[in-house]
């Protein structure tokens, strides 16, 4: 019974936070990997600890909580994530795994461990480690977005002192300062009300994003087969620019913001479908011609060169998100 109670609050906790992820952005491998993930930092964090001549309450949240979100940290600095919806979502479920194996090791190895320890343990602490894996991963993503322009080695160090709001989190809530039931309280209206607002920001930020994109995107890429592109403001930037590009260049420059503007317009209106719950699948012919398009689009950068795109950059949208979105929705 122990085990059950202990374990049973993950499941649920998971469920609510992936109910509130509206665009469904996250992918269910992913999500494996992540759990998986947890259990190998559950696993190495108990070796420290029996390693390491320290109280494990009070030294280890800094070192778990890095060791956990090591890997979303990474990601973020790579644009393999671009939406705090996606963090939350993979941090909550390093965070399970985490909190799975350590809720298993404790009823395991304490034959004392009460109902009342199992229900703290399941709904509190449980709680604590999937709070602030996805907190410190949004963080970093917060970081990420603020110094984009930054080496990665730069952004890698400085996402990683983006953790330390949950750092500080774990640490206080490892020093019982409080009755435990009161502390627990405190804990699950602290984390869910923080992830709450992540998710409400994001969504809002998402909407606003969606709206202004495809809006200008839909009118360029209509104005571009309509072969009327040269009486838009658009049409009249291409053409004051021509004489400094070569003319295969700038044919190519052309070539790419038509490409650019189907793909994002494609990708973005798939986003949309999600949100609205319309399953839309991709068979294997559309993959492959998806993938063709952006290996197309990946070869025209090469040939434009910096100076291209930086010309290009007042017409199509090159930030981590657009590219998230592209790659991973078509």
């Amino acid at each position: 019974m122990n085990y059950f109670v202990s374990i049973l609050p993950l499941v649920l906790y998971l469920a609510l936070i992936k109910g509130f992820d509206g665009f469904s952005l996250t992918k269910w491998s992913r999500m494996v990997e992540c759990f998986v993930w947890g259990l190998a930092t559950c696993v190495i964090c108990f070796f420290l600890g029996s390693i390491v001549e320290t109280d494990s309450e009070l030294g280890f949240p800094v070192i778990e909580e890095l060791i956990k979100c090591l890997p979303l940290v990474v990601a973020v600095c790579r644009r393999r994530t671009a939406f705090f919806s996606e963090t939350v979502m993979y941090g909550a479920a390093i965070g399970s795994g985490f909190a799975l194996l350590e809720n298993i090791l404790y009823v395991y190895f304490n034959p004392q461990f009460t109902l009342g320890d199992a229900f703290l343990r399941g709904f509190g602490t449980a709680l604590l480690h999937i709070g602030c894996s996805a907190l410190f991963a949004s963080a970093a993503l917060l970081v990420n977005r603020a110094i984009s322009r930054k080496p990665a080695a730069i952004k890698l160090f400085l996402c990683v002192f983006a953790g330390i709001p949950s750092f500080a989190i774990h640490f206080v809530y490892n020093l019982f300062l409080l009755p435990e039931m009161l502390q627990l309280v405190i804990t699950v209206v602290l984390i869910i009300t923080l992830i709450c607002a992540i998710y409400a920001i994001d969504e809002s930020l998402i909407h606003k994003w969606l709206d202004l994109c495809i809006s200008n995107d839909v009118t360029l890429y209509t104005a571009i087969k309509s072969g009327d592109l040269k009486n838009t403001n658009a049409g009249h930037y291409l053409m004051e620019a021509k004489e400094r590009f070569q003319p295969e260049v700038f044919f190519d420059i052309c070539v790419y913001l038509g490409l650019y503007l189907e793909v994002s317009i494609a990708a973005k209106s798939r986003m949309i479908m999600k949100e609205a719950g319309v399953d839309c699948p991709i068979d294997d012919a559309q993959h492959k011609e998806n993938k063709a398009k952006l290996s197309e689009l990946a070869s025209l950068r090469a040939t434009i060169g910096t100076s291209g795109m930086l010309f290009l950059s007042p017409l199509v949208n090159s930030k981590a998100v657009d590219e998230w979105v592209m790659n991973e929705l078509i």
